[in-house]
């Protein structure tokens, strides 16, 4: 017997050496210094280099079929095991739940059978654990955990998918047809992903598709799945009868023929007759001779003819009462036999390819579009017309009745079939241009990859990305003259490609030269141009140059409506731009306005856990969290998380830009300790996937900078603002003038005003140059003010916050955080200047906006409301020092209250009016207590301004 220990380590070094080529495999086996470990893991590959015991003869499977019991102590690992729920050829699958205390957890756990250990199975086992780690899909069961249990057998853990059959489900539901294919098509897409991944299921039945209440589909039992070549090619299996289902096998299967992804494909076209038609299209023998050579000449009934011969008490069973089989007959033929045929092909070549292939149809009939397996015929395609526009076809038809008889409805009739062959014609040549688009896209990738190869590529040293597509377009300029649509579009996906490789300027002259071939060949108007314009005016939001992006953005959105493309890619593509925009511009509510149907659109396209939706969801949760609006800016945060995890991976770079933006709306907060994490772990990620100098980088130190400058860590802020500036300042761009912002924030902590003014300004002008009269710009420039104010500059400071709050009453609305913000400033620099009526209206209308948008106990409202203590007390009337002193305690009660860590400043603050209050009540004890609190609480460079008001009053208190 293996011992739990023992057996981790076979099965590491089984997972390590599986993949290795037989050389450098035989290498790392000698080098084991444990012989009999070495000799164990040899044997397991020994065996994987045979076929398996699932692909073996009954009679070699036989043995180990015998039920089985539990392990002894009825635990795998952290697991105990409550009860059998399934048997395969390996093993037992029991329900389990996590016993050792970390959490609570429902799972099945895959124990091998006693008496299976030989080396076959083993290997197969391993295979199947293996192959399920490949696997992160919301429709395909997730592999947990793994190990030996106590009397020595393998078991893993998956999910436990609390289901029913998918036959069942549909039936127990009393599914439409529509909805079954839906459910298929998710069921395709599971299998689709697997089949990228190299994995063929092989299996396929409704017992290993199981349905989850909420209506998702998750694909079971990988235990006879094989693994592809790397190479994709198919792969041979035994010839003796395999351990499978015979009546959802494919005929290769059967005959020992080569196993592929049309294997699953031929499953996937048996589920989706079941469902819909209540039966399989035909039937096979128990009898291992028989079945051979029904599979050799098997030929299937369509799916409308089984239909057709139900029963009224099957039809009831299957769909629910009201149903009639002529009808359903009629709703099954056409497209959705075909689809069925050809999955079921008995030539696998002649089947869909892949199941991705398959899925797509479905989509295509659900969405009433043409099919791709059947020709592409006029009368075919004007059939497809009539039953996507019934209304508009009957009334064209209804007229024309009315209008014309006899051979005016014949002439008619051969118009609408000329009309349908040209725009046959026409679909034709964009579909075979699309092919040629494809083919050259395809082309410039495997020049990407061959680029990593020291052997196949041209030149001694690679190319970089930027360079090939450099050549790509040079390339599609002395090829494609003569095809200048093609060539536009060509053009346009590779400049998105640079683009996203931040070659921003090549990317916009890429852009501008497809999007003028465009117009040459359609017009302005056409959706073709509109499109590219789309992409154009992206990249121009991201060089940084805003006005120029913001009227053709608009353009492209009416135009798109205007030609019935409202709920395309590229509307939302243009919608999250114009979003962008109005963020900038102070429009929170239009900006949110368009985030949203940006992201209801792509749900609508591509389903709802599509990695397409990151974008829109990471966008939407900036403009909610630039509304104030946390709580819903975490929800779409985490749920663009979710996405990203489930497909990409933990460290995806895009997990890197959606834990910069929770850093951001927890730092806003001004919960540092939980941001904190999250900004690192979005700069440990972009450090190892991204370029050292990739504006991302930049925008996560930005960032970093800031929060540890709130956090009091200025050495480390000013290594990080400084980073950022040198990777930013290479283009113009917001975020660049924003570093230089922060630079000025860090200044101000240090006590260095002068310095803190320098940067402010810089940042001010490089706002202005992106965005104009921005929000952004002026904030900055209260930033500026503010300063000056404490520097004394007043008639420097007077004449920039005139300037600034009549740009900001354009830009924002009067209850607005921005009008908080300008209120605080304006009613800050009054004070200064001892203007104290003025300071008191400004800082009482801050208070009331603050309060409005974080509520009353939070604690930027304690800190305005103390500011307007501050002036109030300032006037020496009785009657508005008894006012701040009810003011100020009330800011001191909720400070004292919070859990944050950072307010201790602010109490500074409160202390010290409070200690003009006490003194003009003639408190004189209470006056020196508190503004010794208060000199304890300002000690920060930044606070040095009030640090030396509480010295002064604490001389002329006497207080030590």
């Amino acid at each position: 017997m293996v011992d739990a220990a023992r057996w981790g380590g076979i099965s590491a070094l089984f997972d390590e050496l599986v993949e290795l080529p037989p050389a450098e495999r035989e290498q790392r086996l000698a080098a084991i210094a444990d012989a009999v470990l070495a000799a164990e893991v040899r044997a397991l590959l020994a065996a994987d280099e045979q076929d398996g015991v699932l692909d073996a003869g009954v009679p070699d499977v036989v043995p180990g079929l015998l039920a089985d019991a539990a392990p002894t102590d009825r635990r795998a690992g952290a697991y105990r095991l409550l009860h059998p729920i399934g048997e395969g050829g390996m093993g037992v699958v029991w329900l389990g739940e996590r016993s050792d205390g970390a959490f609570e957890q429902r799972v099945a756990v895959k124990v091998l059978k006693r008496g299976m250990d030989t080396h076959a199975v083993l290997r197969r086992f391993l295979q199947e654990r293996r192959i399920l780690a490949r696997l992160h899909h919301p429709y395909i069961v997730r592999l947990l955990d793994g190990g030996m249990s106590e009397d020595g057998r393998p078991f893993y853990v998956m999910d436990h998918v609390d289901g029913v059959p998918l036959t069942d489900h549909a039936a127990q539901r009393r599914l439409g047809v529509v909805a079954r294919v839906e459910l298929l098509a998710k069921v395709a897409q599971a299998v689709a992903y697997a089949h990228a991944r190299l994995v063929v299921h092989r299996d396929l039945k409704p017992s290993n598709v199981l349905v989850e209440a909420n209506g998702d589909p998750r694909v079971l039992d990988f235990g006879i799945a094989k693994l592809l070549e790397e190479s994709g090619e198919q792969t041979r299996t035994g010839t003796g009868l395999r351990v499978l289902s015979p009546a959802y096998a494919a005929p290769e299967q059967i005959l020992g023929e080569e196993i592929g992804t049309a294997t699953d494909v031929y499953a996937l076209g048996l589920l989706l007759c079941e469902l819909l038609a209540g039966s399989l299209p035909r039937r096979r023998s128990s009898a291992p001779a028989q079945l051979a050579h029904e599979a050799t000449h098997e030929t299937s009934e369509r799916a409308s003819s089984l239909a057709a011969r139900l029963s009224t008490h099957d039809i009831e069973a299957l769909y629910g009462p009201g149903i009639d089989p002529k009808h359903l007959a009629q709703v099954l033929s056409g497209d959705l036999d075909v689809v069925i045929a050809t999955a079921l092909q008995r030539d696998p070549a002649r089947r869909y390819p892949t199941a991705a292939a398959f899925a797509d149809d479905l989509r295509r009939w659900l969405e009433k579009r043409p099919i791709t397996a059947r020709a592409d015929s006029a009368s075919y395609r004007f059939a497809r017309f009539v039953r996507r526009h019934r209304v508009g076809v009957a009334a064209s038809a209804l007229v024309a009745v009315t209008v014309l008889a006899g051979l005016g409805i014949a002439l008619w009739q051969a118009e609408v079939a000329r009309s349908e062959a040209r725009r046959a014609d026409a679909e034709r040549a964009h579909a075979e241009r699309q092919l040629a688009r494809a083919e050259r896209v395809k082309d410039f990738m495997v020049a990407l990859f061959r680029e990593q190869d020291p052997v196949a590529r041209a030149k001694a040293q690679a190319r970089t990305p930027s360079q090939l597509i450099g050549d790509g377009v040079a390339q599609i300029d002395a090829t494609l003259g003569t095809e200048p649509e093609l060539q536009a579009e060509l053009l346009r996906d590779l400049g998105e490609m640079q683009l996203n490789l931040d070659d921003g300027k090549a990317g916009l002259a890429t852009l501008a030269r497809a999007w003028e071939l465009q117009r040459r060949q359609g017009g302005d108007d056409s959706l073709a141009a509109t499109e590219t314009q789309v992409a154009y005016a992206d990249g121009l939001y991201a060089a940084g140059d805003i006005k120029a992006a913001t009227p053709l953005v608009d353009a492209a959105i009416a135009r798109l409506r205007e030609l019935g493309a409202a709920r395309g890619a590229r509307m939302a593509q243009a919608e999250m731009i114009a979003s962008k925009i109005h963020l900038i511009q102070g429009d929170g509510e239009g900006a949110e306005r368009l985030a949203g149907d940006a992201l209801e659109i792509i749900r609508a396209l591509r389903g709802p856990r599509s990695m397409e939706l990151v974008g829109p969801l990471s966008l939407l949760g900036k403009v909610r969290h630039e509304r104030a609006r946390f709580a819903e800016a975490h929800a779409a945060l985490n749920e663009a998380i979710g996405i990203v995890e489930a497909g990409g991976g933990a460290d995806n770079a895009r997990a890197a830009l959606l834990h910069m933006s929770v850093g951001d709306t927890l730092r806003v907060q001004r919960k540092y300790d939980e941001a904190l994490p999250e900004y690192e772990a979005a700069l440990r990620i972009e450090r190892v996937q991204l370029p050292h100098d990739h504006v991302i980088l930049g925008g996560t130190l930005i960032r970093l900078g800031d929060l540890q400058r709130r956090m009091g860590r200025l050495d480390a802020a000013d290594t990080s603002l400084a980073e950022a500036i040198g990777i930013l300042a290479k283009a113009p761009s917001g975020q660049y003038a924003q570093a230089l912002q922060f630079h000025g924030n860090l200044a101000r902590a240090q006590g260095r005003l002068d310095l803190a003014a320098q940067r402010y300004r810089a940042s001010f002008e490089a706002f202005r140059a992106v965005s104009g009269d921005s929000v952004y710009t002026w904030l900055t420039a209260l930033e500026l003010v503010s300063v000056l104010g404490e520097l004394e500059r007043f008639d420097e400071a007077d004449a920039l916050a005139a300037r600034a709050v009549a740009v900001m009453a354009t830009l924002s609305k009067d209850d607005s955080y921005e009008a908080a913000y300008v209120n605080s400033v304006i009613g800050g620099l009054r004070h200064a200047e001892r203007r104290y009526a003025d300071a008191i209206a400004a800082r009482r209308r801050a208070a009331l906006l603050i309060e409005k948008a974080y509520g009353p106990e939070h604690a930027e409202v304690a800190q305005a409301r103390a500011e307007l203590a501050a002036s109030l007390v300032a006037t020496g009337d009785a009657a508005m020092r008894r006012e701040a002193g009810e003011i100020v305690e009330q800011a001191r009660a909720a400070l004292e209250q919070s859990s944050d860590d950072t307010v201790g400043p602010m109490l500074g603050v409160v202390y010290l009016v409070r200690s003009r209050v006490h003194r003009g009540d003639g408190d004189l004890a209470g006056a020196r207590a508190d503004v010794a609190q208060a000199i304890d609480r300002l000690q920060a460079p930044e606070h040095a301004t009030r640090l030396r008001e509480a010295r002064s009053l604490a001389r002329s208190l006497g207080a030590g």
